[in-house]
């Protein structure tokens, strides 16, 4: 069969160095001229997912991109403004760090204020985090921990998870122990260590023509054009 004829190779894998997070924001801009659209990854590198701080920073995140239409992001920018028709955020760590990204796509002409708008969401978001905002977001995460057993793909889920990351058995259920342990304090402590605007990579793909020189004014500096 296979088995008997696959000879096995010895393979050596290069060590990467783990990528280090930004310590000053920058705006970058990609041109596609005549676009109607500016594409927009904000974001920069985080977390592992055996860090200490990942899920709680999951946690953090619900409130801030992470939950829908129960998110800053998508109220202001889709709900109020009608900059977007999608947007978020997300903490994506493996066993190495991952990014922090806000992902989004807007209208051409609002380029400027749409990045203004998640700047300033990212900068007040942990002053302004109330105990309302914490228990819809305990509500949430509870219950969906709740159904983290319910089908076979969850269940495996959970066994790869174990796996590949090395958590216990019952990470599920410290994970809701986490959750129903968290604080405002906790929250804004973990938005002021990982939601830092100014620390971030502001990449849009759009058409510079228009949009590249207001960009500037996001205050993070010039913008760097990537395909002049």
């Amino acid at each position: 069969g296979l088995a008997a004829g696959w000879e096995a190779t010895s393979l050596s894998l290069p060590q990467v160095p783990a990528a280090q997070p930004t310590q000053a924001g920058s705006v970058f801009f990609y041109d596609v001229p005549g676009a109607k659209q500016s594409v927009l990854r904000i974001g920069y590198t985080a977390l592992s997912a055996v860090d200490e701080d990942y899920y709680p920073a999951q946690v953090m995140n619900y409130i801030l991109g992470g939950g829908g239409f129960a998110s800053r992001l998508t109220q202001d920018l889709r709900e109020a403004k009608g900059y977007t028709y999608g947007i978020g955020s997300q903490f994506a760590g493996t066993i190495n760090p991952g990014p922090f990204q806000i992902f989004s796509g807007v209208r051409s002409n609002i380029t400027l204020e749409a990045t203004q708008a998640i700047k300033q969401i990212l900068d007040e978001y942990g002053a302004t985090f109330t105990e309302q905002d914490l228990t819809t977001t305990q509500g949430f995460l509870i219950k969906s921990n709740a159904r983290a057993f319910e089908t076979g793909q969850a269940k495996l889920n959970v066994l790869e998870n174990m796996s590949a990351y090395g958590l216990p058995s019952g990470y599920v259920q410290e994970r809701e122990a986490i959750v129903e342990g968290m604080t405002v304090a906790r929250i804004q402590e973990l938005a002021h260590t990982y939601a830092q605007a100014d620390r971030m990579i502001w990449l849009v793909v759009g058409d510079a023509e228009t949009q590249l020189p207001r960009m500037a004014q996001l205050g993070l500096g010039d913008p760097i054009l990537l395909n002049p």
